[in-house]
This record gives C-alpha cells, sequence and structure tokens, in this order.
C-alpha cells in the first residue's frame, strides 16, 4: 500500500501550529493561572527562566545536526525523528504542568514548564531546520510566512483557547489537559510528512569561529546595548500584562476576547504592516518607528493603570501594543539577518537571536520584582524610560544602522548551498 504524504507547504503550516502551541503555556497563559491563585508578581517574573532553553537554539541545533537518534533516525529520518521526540516529550510534559498544584508545590509546577521550555525548544529548531530543507530555495519565503501563521494559531490556542477553557470548565488542570491533546496535531503531521532528502556536507566552521567574528568584526559595542533596551519594553508588556490585567479587575473570559484572541490577529497584522513597511523604508527607519510605538503602547498602560476597568481603552492600548510587537518582531529579524557573515550565517543568526532570548528571560524575571514594589503607572513610566536609549543609539550611531542596512554581509548561495549549511537552527 502506498504511504500518503500531505503536500510540504500543507506539514509546514502544521507544524508551524505545532512550534507555536506550547510558548504561551508556559509564560502569558501560566502567568494568568499563577496569578489568579495568589503569586506574588515578584515569583511570576521569576518563572520566566523556564523559557531559558529558547536562548540556547545554537546547542539545541547543534545537537539535531549531528546526533542519529537510535530507531527512529531509521524509520523516519534525521530531521522528523527528532521532531516527533521533541513532540512526544511535549505532550506528556503538558500534561504532568496541568496536573500540578502552584499553590501547594511551585517547584513542581516550575520544573515540569522548564522540560516543557526545553522540549518546545528543541521542536522549534527541528522545524525551522525541516522547513528550510523540505522546500525548494524559491518557495523559502512563501514557506516562512505560512509557517508563522501557523505558529499565531498555535499561540492563539495556547492562549485564548486555554483561558476559555479555563473559564469554561473552572478549572486549570483539564484546560491545560485539553490543550495538550492539540499536540497530536503536530505528531500525526510529522508521521504523515516527506523526510528532506539532503546531502549534508561536514560543517567545518566552528561557533568560536563566528563568536571571534561577532567581538573583532562586528559593532558588538552598539550592537549588546541596542538590543537590550530594545527588549526591554517588549519583554516587559508581554510578561507583565497578564497580572495586570486581572489585578485591575478583568476577568479571565474578558482577557481572552481582548487580549488573547483580538491582540493575537493585530499582532499578525502589526507582523504584515512591519514587512511590507521593510519594502519602503531602510531597517533604521523601521526600527526607529517600532521603538517609538513601544514608547507610546507604554503610556497608553498607563492610562489604562488610571482607568481601571475599561474595556473599550482594553481594545485600544492591548491593539497598539500587539500591533507593535508583531512590527518590532520583523524589524529585528531584518537587523539581525543583515549582521550575519556570509560563511556562517545559521550559526551567526542563532548566536544574536538566542542573545535577544536571554535578554527577555532576564529582564522578566527583573519586571516581576518592579511589579511588587512600584503602583502599575509607575511601573509603566519605567518601561516609557527604557525605551529611550535605542532611540538615543538610532539618531547617534547612524553610521552602524545605515551600513547595517545597506551592506548585506549575506553573499548569495546556491540552491545546494544554501540547504547544506542550515546548521544553527
Amino acid at each position: 500500500m502506498k504511504k500518503i504524504n500531505l503536500p510540504n507547504i500543507y506539514s509546514v503550516f502544521l507544524l508551524g501550529f505545532a512550534s507555536g502551541l506550547p510558548f504561551l503555556l508556559i509564560l502569558s497563559t501560566l502567568s494568568i493561572w499563577l496569578a489568579e491563585v495568589g503569586i506574588s508578581k515578584t515569583m511570576i517574573g521569576l518563572l520566566a527562566w523556564v523559557s531559558l532553553p529558547y536562548a540556547l537554539k545554537f546547542v539545541w541545533g547543534a545537537m539535531i545536526d549531528n546526533i542519529k537518534l537510535p530507531g527512529l533516525h531509521n524509520l523516519l529520518g534525521r530531521r522528523r525523528s527528532w521532531i516527533l521526540l521533541a513532540q512526544i516529550c511535549l505532550w506528556l510534559s503538558l500534561i504532568a504542568l496541568g496536573s500540578t498544584d502552584p499553590v501547594e508545590k511551585l517547584h513542581y509546577t516550575a520544573i515540569f514548564a522548564f522540560i516543557v521550555g526545553c522540549c518546545s525548544a528543541i521542536q522549534d529548531i527541528a522545524i525551522e531546520a525541516y522547513r528550510i530543507e523540505i522546500l525548494p530555495t524559491n518557495k523559502l519565503g512563501v514557506g516562512a510566512s505560512v509557517s508563522v501563521f501557523g505558529y499565531r494559531l498555535g499561540m492563539l490556542c495556547s492562549g485564548a483557547g486555554t483561558i476559555f477553557l479555563a473559564a469554561y470548565f473552572g478549572n486549570w488542570h483539564v484546560a491545560y489537559n485539553c490543550i495538550a491533546l492539540c499536540t497530536l496535531i503536530g505528531i500525526v503531521t510529522t508521521l504523515y510528512s516527506q523526510e528532506p532528502v539532503i546531502t549534508r556536507p561536514p560543517v567545518t566552521i566552528a561557533a568560536w569561529r563566528t563568536i571571534k567574528d561577532f567581538v573583532l568584526r562586528s559593532d558588538w559595542q552598539i550592537i549588546i546595548p541596542f538590543i537590550l533596551s530594545y527588549k526591554i519594553a517588549d519583554t516587559v508588556l508581554n510578561v507583565m500584562s497578564m497580572p495586570f490585567l486581572l489585578e485591575i479587575g478583568f476577568n479571565k473570559l474578558e482577557i481572552a476576547y481582548v487580549a488573547k484572541t483580538f491582540g493575537i490577529g493585530a499582532m499578525i497584522l502589526g507582523g504584515i504592516a512591519g514587512g511590507v513597511l521593510l519594502t519602503k523604508q531602510s531597517i533604521r527607519q523601521n526600527l526607529l518607528l517600532c521603538v517609538i510605538l513601544q514608547f507610546i503602547a507604554s503610556g497608553l498602560f498607563i492610562i489604562q493603570a488610571h482607568l481601571g476597568h475599561d474595556l473599550g481603552f482594553l481594545f485600544i492600548s492591548m491593539g497598539i501594543e500587539n500591533f507593535t510587537c508583531g512590527m518590532c518582531q520583523v524589524a529585528l529579524i531584518a537587523y539581525l539577518s543583515q549582521l550575519c557573515t556570509a560563511y556562517s550565517t545559521a550559526m551567526h543568526y542563532a548566536i544574536l537571536s538566542s542573545f535577544a532570548s536571554f535578554v527577555r528571560v532576564i529582564f522578566s524575571v527583573l519586571a516581576g520584582w518592579l511589579a511588587d514594589h512600584f503602583a502599575w503607572p509607575q511601573f509603566y513610566a519605567l518601561v516609557c524610560v527604557s525605551c529611550l536609549p535605542s532611540i538615543l543609539l538610532l539618531i547617534v550611531c547612524v553610521r552602524h544602522f545605515i551600513l547595517a542596512d545597506t551592506v548585506n554581509f549575506v553573499e548569495p548561495i546556491t540552491t545546494d548551498d544554501k540547504r547544506g549549511i542550515d546548521y544553527g537552527y
């Protein structure tokens, strides 16, 4: 009997959904659960460390590229075997996370959330590598768009979907177990997808050479402070928005409708707008626009803190914040991509993006402590101030950002070359 394979673009879409599913379950959705049962904002911020595995992309990428899974490798191939293993472990760890009691044994909640983060990060890297290798070069742009759309739908399911279920059943354990079943979509997709047929040349460029190149050749004195400042507002608004909304009187259903459903839609539109703007103006202009929008979004949260439970204004504040988040992500990806060197594009990008993820973890922890020691208007005023260094860098360090925009360090490569060097995912 002939095996039925999903068309590659459908596989990319469904695997994108599987990749986006677990992300919010250990971040904002988990923070709502913890805030509702009385966990302090400092502890909620501290638990953002469970997302640390996302900051270790280059580690997972090296592991996935160099280790063949016994049995599964011969059955499914290199990419699908790692994806399937990550998905099965993710399913089990989500069930375990949903079964914990954060009031009585918060450390178990933290442990299983961290395991979910590890499984999710490994799945992400394997799926990214699969997407790049299964599609021809002229379809990679379409594949990326389809994958991101699937990813956002996965976030919608784990965000709004989980909150709706928790409100309907009155039980977070049931909600998490129901969403855990959605991982079966990814498992079935993996089993019925094709494995990329790739001849992989040996990896000859070490990560240390990439790090050395970053330190000696790039404007790291500008890049690092810029990423720090650029990510603060985005990080803090995402991590602390759910405890903030619960504290000022919004219930789970209102948050699910506005912050998660409407918000994810605004984020998708922001990503589209960011992509269009990148074709019309420079990366520096886009980054500057994004930082200004971050400043405005933070200011709107100050107004929301004074207004309290105002559903109409919540649509405005969450709409602009999520739209800005979508634009910021696109602009940052474009900026980091332009900084990559030609001989090790994937590893270089993995290091830069991992650093950005690590920044998110650090400031998530700090955000929780600040939220416990400052009133919400003062807290969001500090977020506004955090935007100023990146604005200053964009204005003062014009030469760096113009070079990053006009000089593409990634030289054109052939289809076979591209498929052979993407080892940093």
